[in-house]
């Protein structure tokens, strides 16, 4: 006589397959996340109608203690990535590129972005024939006593980094900076009209610029440092 499965033990089988599945997948969710923390900046997004020719409107922020506190931790997030985006160098230029072109000039006054482009790498990463022969990335120390980022003032802020780069002949060095930088934005002005490009809000909803980049500790800028003979080795 061929076995059957009672119905009992058939449900019983079904659930705790059901369950097994349901604890894999609660426990891939958890993983995800885990790595996605912490989340060190808020974001800010705008909800525009699909037309080009839309009236915008844009309020400034009421600055109490509630809303200072978000404006401060944003401000210090977009100065992170904006250090990152002006000092790592990937052995594809067109990642560099990209970066200053996309995050650093949009975000940079003029006078910073006419300084920045001066730079020795900026050039050869911008104007070189043959690709650059070096990468360098963006490192911050993170321990209660010695803060990456520290506000000195309402609007302006030192950054400590550690500049790690690396060659293709094997080469390896690091250094730290000491930066000072010196932010404005629009968060206190009203500002409406008819935006054609309308795209370029993303880029930088709040209008944060960087207005004064000066190197306090570590000579001279790390683009302009004796490691960028490094990209001709």
């Amino acid at each position: 006589m061929a076995k059957t499965v009672e119905p009992p033990i058939l449900m019983s089988r079904i659930l705790a397959f059901v369950l097994s599945a349901a604890v894999v997948v609660l426990a891939v969710l958890v993983f995800t996340l885990a790595k996605m923390i912490p989340l060190e900046r808020p974001e800010v997004f705008f909800l525009l109608t699909p037309t080009r020719s839309t009236n915008v409107v844009i309020e400034p922020l009421d600055t109490n203690s509630s809303n200072q506190a978000a404006i401060d931790d944003y401000i210090q997030g977009f100065i992170r990535e904006y250090v990152i985006a002006r000092n790592t160098l990937d052995i594809n230029a067109t990642v560099s590129r990209n970066n200053w072109s996309k995050v650093v000039k949009p975000w940079s006054s003029n006078k910073v972005f006419s300084k920045f482009v001066s730079t020795i790498l900026y050039k050869e990463y911008t104007l070189g024939d043959q690709a650059p022969k070096m990468s360098c990335s963006v490192n911050f120390p993170n321990t209660s006593k010695d803060k990456a980022i520290v506000k000195i003032e309402n609007d302006t802020y030192n950054v400590k980094f550690i500049w790690i780069c690396e060659n293709i002949g094997g080469q390896n060095a690091q250094k730290n900076y000491k930066i000072q930088i010196k932010v404005q934005s629009d968060l206190d002005k009203k500002m409406s009209g008819v935006f054609d490009n309308i795209e370029k809000l993303s880029i930088n909803p709040l209008g944060i610029q960087v207005t004064q980049y000066t190197v306090l500790d570590g000579k001279e800028d790390p683009l302009n440092s004796d490691i960028a003979s490094w990209s001709k080795i």
